[in-house]
């Protein structure tokens, strides 16, 4: 998978889980356009990074146990004082 590829299936991933409406894991696997083993490994590596993330059978969601703690985000951009002469 390409890096601004994973980037945005990752975006995708966690506004679904913020609003609790990732459907059931393969549902939300089809909607990322990835396997079930995929949505699980992500699911891990939050964890790892102390996420707390659940999934709910009742719901059929996953959700973030304390989504106001959650916040990813990624920016590039250029900055203004970047200079292409290389001299």
């Amino acid at each position: 998978m390409k890096v601004f590829e994973y980037i945005n299936k990752l975006a995708l991933f966690h506004t679904l889980v913020m609003q609790e409406r990732t459907g059931t894991p393969h549902e939300f696997a089809e909607r990322l356009g990835v396997d079930r083993a995929t949505v699980y490994n992500i699911c891990n590596e939050l964890r790892s990074h102390d996420i707390e993330i659940e999934y709910s059978r009742l719901r059929q969601t996953f959700y973030y146990k304390h989504p106001d703690l959650v916040e990813i985000r990624l920016i590039i951009r250029q900055h203004s004082d970047y200079s292409n002469d290389k001299t």
